[in-house]
């Protein structure tokens, strides 16, 4: 027999399962009481995490009083939230700020004329191209008032134009910050009769009364001096009023702005050019940083001992060679750069009288450069070109003094030939308009001396009224580009991209390093990566060219490495076929099928990816009513383009110009504010901390104030109250005796909770002797300790205090002194919000966990002891129910030997018996 197989012996009749379960638990008796303990010691346990998390909470809170950051937390107030708006931080400068907001950033929208159909018939049949530049590809501007003068700009204000008839009107030019400003302004007055253009260096005003009561005269109100610095305090010649030339260059003159904004292109510490004086000196004058031209004249000085000067000669430089001798005065090139041909200077004074002037280096006023079409190569030589009308008259028209877009076309226009210049619908080009109406011949260009007219594609014969020069592509990238300034101002991510040669060889083009600012350093990092491509400015000075001068069988290909750099520098994408280049022009073309509906059309625009979106709208008027939409992605300057028809015959408009956000800044009188463009409608930088939202344009300035705020403040400390109170509250649901229900708290007097207890009501309740400012306790500010042993907090004196000494408040938190050695920083005095926590880290940190790993090692303990008890518990079971069963096992013997005993018994009896 192996074991007990049911609770009661057979033989003893004993329960021996209950028996031996009986047994069991007097055994497990010390297993109960442990158990018992544990649960205890779990509960505890449970109540220091409740203490810890409200600890946590309370430095949570406190946190703010260890910093400025709270205490100079600032609030801001329009007085016109539909007009701005403003959020503020804590380094933001409070104060009053006045703000006039001119205009909102706008994208540019431009739109074809009217079609029949947008899907039925091809708009093309000969097929061509159309294109979009996404840059400065127009040949006119919009001459920033803050250019003229040499740099030094305008005095904005009000004058008084009154024309010949007598007839006045008040001009308000307080918030004029370009050209156009200027002429739409006077061209827009009521009340008078006189329109506004401008010359080459200045303005022009004619009188279109035909009246001679008076004369034409401007003049200032308020002693603005606004027409003096616009050069219009000068007399007036007849119904014509010639301003003085305020398109000049001076001493803040910007180097960045010359030559149509290509700027200055110079070596980075190399010498730019040589200067030799007469009496046989040389002088090697390197730009370096250089960055207007007071600064370079001041270079050439110091440099020269005074030998040579600098100075503005209306849109050009002159130099002056203060030396005597029987030498020319010379200025060449060293070092390859390009900085003497790009200011102008670069030759010899051929007349030896000492003083060179340079070529002209600043257009005309809301013009372009003749030296910057054709990419740059400009025209080869000026000279006469002759214009023939279709009534078969000719005119010759010198051009030879010509230097901008201007120029060209008010020479033609003055020429009484018969034809109009302007520049084409596109603003690419120039456009010649037969005005005689005759059809008996052909228009005819032509150059007799030079090459203008075929530099400037008016060469030929053309039996139409009108002749259209196409694109003369205008340079407006070179080496000395800076990245800041494309994209419309968005600039270039500074990031890296790869470039895979026709080789198959790859290389990493990093512009993250913080000293690639120009075109020419990104050219110079491409170049030195040693792969099969050459990098340079393209043909057309509208883009970097990469030249395949591998001879691999895999294409040239450009890929980003985490960033839109490749994209932005417009050379993202891969080479049609092997052996061919990447052009990274802005202007983007279009190749237009024969058979291209309107539709097409624009979803082969929206195909390739500009940054435009094209669609087909329908204006709802008679035959005509299709017409093609083409917005900017883009918002304000960063966003515009040109649009090319390619002769197509779209006859495009631009309805809504791409337009940066203007704002008057510092001042409720516009005239004296600072003009601030921004391309987008959040400004960041003018208040410091702060950023302002622009909403709406107001004719009225805004109020902006920034506050401390001081409401941030209160509410902290009214959380902190709560908080230390939560604490305290939930330390005495612990550590409690009820002596009526004879009940004890969980944690009723555990030492840990008796020392966060003290240590926090003494750190609220004594005064801070590290403190040497106005305030050493909370009590000073209204932070005290109340009934109940909580703390209570009076706002009004918080913010009596608060208001009459921020600084002091702000210490009495904040204040902290401390020491560094062998790397260690250690604090030695500290204000109350630095020591709570420092107490609360502490108590966190070293005692309450310190607590709960000491209970959590218990519990493993106990854990471990209960398993060893299962395990002995378990071996006793065992052993007793062995040996009940060999006790079942013994009394079976015995009762068969007593059944055999008496079986011998009744055998042994006498038969007789039986």
């Amino acid at each position: 027999m192996s074991g007990i197989t049911s609770g009661i012996g057979l033989i003893s009749g004993i329960n021996t399962a209950s028996l031996i379960d009986q047994l069991i638990q007097l055994e497990s008796r010390p297993k109960s009481f442990i158990q018992r303990r544990s649960a205890v010691l779990t509960s505890q346990q449970v109540a220091f995490q409740d203490v810890n998390a409200k600890l946590l909470s309370l430095k949570l809170s406190s946190n703010g009083f260890t910093t400025s950051n709270l205490f100079n937390a600032t609030s801001a107030t329009s007085s016109d939230e539909s007009v701005l708006s403003a959020t503020t931080s804590a380094s933001s400068t409070p104060g009053t700020y006045s703000f006039s907001v001119a205009r909102l950033v706008s994208s540019q929208q431009t739109i074809t004329q009217g079609f029949a159909d947008k899907d039925g018939t091809p708009i093309a049949p000969a097929g061509g191209t159309i294109s979009f530049e996404f840059g400065d590809g127009r040949l006119d501007a919009d001459t920033q008032l803050s250019t003229l003068n040499g740099g030094a700009g305008i005095t904005r204000g009000k004058v008084r134009i009154t024309d010949r008839s007598g007839a006045s009107a008040v001009i308000d030019l307080s918030k004029a910050v370009s050209v156009k400003d200027v002429l739409t302004a006077i061209n827009n007055a009521d009340n008078i009769n006189v329109e506004a253009t401008v010359g080459n260096d200045g303005f022009v005003l004619t009188d279109n009364t035909g009246s001679v009561a008076t004369n034409l005269t401007v003049t200032d109100i308020s002693n603005s001096g606004t027409s003096a610095t616009l050069g219009l305090n000068v007399a007036a010649v007849g119904n014509t009023l010639t301003s003085s030339a305020v398109n000049t260059i001076g001493s803040k003159t910007l180097l960045a702005s010359l030559n149509d904004g290509n700027g200055i292109r110079r070596q980075s510490a190399l010498a730019d050019f040589r200067l030799t004086t007469r009496d046989g000196q040389t002088f090697d004058i390197t730009l370096g940083a250089n960055t207007t031209i007071g600064e370079l004249a001041a270079n050439i000085n110091t440099a020269t001992s005074g030998a040579v000067t600098l100075a503005g000669s209306g849109a050009s430089l002159e130099l002056t060679d203060n030396t005597a001798g029987g030498g020319t005065f010379t200025v060449a090139a060293l070092n390859s750069s390009k900085a003497a041909a790009d200011l102008g200077i670069l030759g010899s004074d051929d007349n030896a009288d000492g003083i060179l002037t340079g070529s002209r280096i600043k257009a005309g006023l809301n013009s372009k450069l003749l030296k910057n079409l054709n990419g740059g190569s400009g025209i080869a030589t000026l000279g006469t070109i002759s214009i023939t009308n279709r009534a078969g008259a000719a005119a010759n028209i010198d051009l030879s003094g010509a230097a901008s877009v201007r120029d060209v076309i008010s020479l033609i226009n003055s020429a009484g030939a018969g034809v109009t210049a302007s520049l084409n619908n596109a603003g690419n080009g120039l456009l010649l308009t037969d005005t005689t109406g005759s059809t008996a011949g052909n228009q005819i260009g032509g150059d007799v001396s030079g090459t203008a007219a075929a530099d400037q594609g008016l060469l030929g014969s053309y039996a139409a009224a009108t002749v259209n020069s196409g694109n003369l592509q205008f340079q407006y990238i070179n080496e000395g580009t800076r990245l800041d300034s494309l994209r419309g101002g968005l600039g270039v991510a500074r990031g890296k991209f790869t470039i895979r040669d026709s080789n198959g060889q790859s290389g990493e083009v990093d512009l993250t390093q913080g000293n690639e600012n120009t075109i020419a350093d990104v050219i110079a990092e491409i170049n030195s990566r040693g792969l099969a491509v050459t990098a340079r400015i393209n043909d057309n000075g509208d883009g970097i060219l990469l030249e395949d001068t591998g001879t691999g069988a895999v294409t040239l290909r450009i890929t980003e490495s985490g960033s839109t750099t490749a994209r932005d520098l417009g050379i993202l994408g891969e080479a049609a076929a092997p052996g061919d280049d990447i052009d990274g022009s802005f202007e983007k073309t279009i190749t237009i099928a024969a058979t291209d509906t309107l539709q097409q059309i624009s979803d082969k625009i929206n195909a390739a990816g500009l940054d435009i979106n094209s669609s087909v709208l329908n204006d709802g008027s008679g035959a005509s009513p299709f017409r093609l939409s083409f917005n900017a992605k883009k918002d304000g300057k960063g966003g515009a383009f040109v649009f090319d028809d390619g002769g197509l015959g779209f006859n495009a408009n631009t309805l809504n110009e791409a337009q940066n956000a203007l704002v008057f800044f510092g001042s409720a009188d516009p005239a004296k504010a600072i003009a601030i463009s921004s391309a987008t409608n959040r400004l960041t930088g003018i208040i410091p901390g702060s950023t302002i939202n622009l909403k709406n344009p107001s004719d009225t300035p805004v109020n902006l104030s920034i506050s401390r705020n001081t409401t941030a403040v209160v509410d902290s400390v009214k959380k902190f109250v709560t908080d230390f109170n939560s604490v305290m509250t939930t330390i005495k649901k612990y550590d409690k005796f009820d002596a009526e229900k004879k009940e004890r708290g969980l944690l009723l007097g555990d030492p840990a909770l008796s020392r966060v207890q003290s240590s926090l009501f003494r750190l609220v309740t004594n005064r801070n002797t590290d403190l040497t400012s106005q305030f050493t306790s909370l009590n000073q500010v209204g932070i005290k300790v109340g009934a109940g042993a909580v703390l209570e907090f009076d706002e009004a004196k918080f913010n009596t205090a608060f208001q009459a000494n921020p600084a002091a408040v702000q210490a009495m938190f904040t204040f902290k002194e401390s020491t560094t050695t062998e790397g260690v920083t250690t604090i030695t005095k500290a204000g109350i919000g630095v020591r709570i926590d420092e107490l609360l880290k502490n108590l966190t940190e070293a005692v309450i966990d310190g607590k709960t790993d000491q209970i959590n090692k218990q519990l493993q303990a106990n854990t471990k002891r209960m398993a060893q008890m299962d395990v002995q518990l378990a071996a006793k079971r065992a052993r007793l129910e062995t040996q009940f069963a060999s006790m079942e096992s013994a009394l079976a013997r015995l009762q068969a030997q007593s059944g055999s005993l008496n079986q011998l018994a009744l055998l042994a009896q006498p038969v007789s018996r039986r």
